[in-house]
């Protein structure tokens, strides 16, 4: 793929949830013109601790040796047999500043991560993944458990208390490209709209789906999300729809653990145009 557009970052522990937000990365590349680019943290705490001094050193050394070839073998083969560009690298050091480090360096317009079972608080867990949202002003991207995104027309994009007038600019172009169902919007009602009916704009081939606020709202939501084949559901947690929400991230947060599909958190700050 020749002059990609946008960058995208997967920051991988090299496990198999990372794995399937590699997968999701080259997916949304192709649709969007991206290039990627894959970051592994090799932590002190992961290598072996010895008292021996040399011991320690050399086993650091494989360590390295084992996770450069890892990475490379790879990136070789997936970037040759989905013919898209793609980098890869990584440091020995704490996670948060070598992270920091390479967004610095590689200035990504989407960071994808894996997402993990909620009792994981590692490199891709809850901590992490908000440690991410926080610090970064571009898109990230989580990963879905099993569902990948797909270029197929059957597929729908979805969008969670976010309009389209939320999104960044021009966010729908490449991806309606390939998806060419309506857009489904699935929103949570307060209690001051209890009483009042929403009707979506035709003119924005939307079609949306209301829930009162309770217990079992996300549970319901996902039952929807998988009912109408979304293959990508939007957030955008700095949204006029979202600043209703006391919640918000704890809506997010909910979302992205019962959600079995990506889930793009976009920020209206975002450099990324996907245009």
């Amino acid at each position: 793929m020749s002059n990609p557009k946008y960058k995208l970052l997967v920051l991988t522990d090299l496990s198999k949830s990372a794995t399937k937000a590699l997968d999701n990365a080259i997916n949304l590349a192709k649709i969007i013109n991206g290039s990627i680019d894959v970051f592994h943290v090799l932590k002190p705490s992961d290598i072996a601790e010895y008292e021996n001094q040399y011991s320690a050193m050399r086993t650091i050394d494989e360590e390295r040796y084992k996770t450069k070839q890892k990475l490379r073998t790879l990136v070789r083969e997936i970037s040759k047999r989905e013919n898209i560009k793609m980098n890869a690298s990584f440091r020995l050091g704490n996670l948060k500043n070598e992270v920091l480090d390479e967004i610095e360096s590689v200035k990504p317009d989407i960071i994808v991560l894996g997402k993990r079972p909620p009792r994981f608080f590692g490199f891709l867990g809850d901590s992490f993944t908000k440690f991410i949202l926080k610090k970064f002003n571009g898109s990230v991207l989580i990963s879905g458990k099993n569902n990948t995104i797909n270029a197929v027309e059957a597929m729908s994009l979805g969008l969670l208390n976010t309009t389209t007038a939320d999104l960044p600019q021009g966010i729908t172009t490449d991806l309606r490209r390939s998806i060419k169902n309506p857009i489904k919007q699935f929103h949570v009602r307060t209690e001051t709209e209890k009483n009042t009916k929403k009707v979506a704009s035709k003119t924005e081939n939307v079609i949306t789906y209301e829930f009162e606020s309770n217990s079992s709202t996300m549970d319901n939501i996902a039952t929807y999300v998988a009912k109408n084949n979304i293959g990508l559901l939007c957030v955008n947690q700095q949204s006029k729809t979202n600043s209703r929400f006391k919640n918000l991230r704890t809506n997010i947060k909910e979302a992205i653990h019962k959600i079995n599909v990506p889930i793009l958190i976009v920020k209206n700050s975002s450099t990324i145009q996907l245009q």
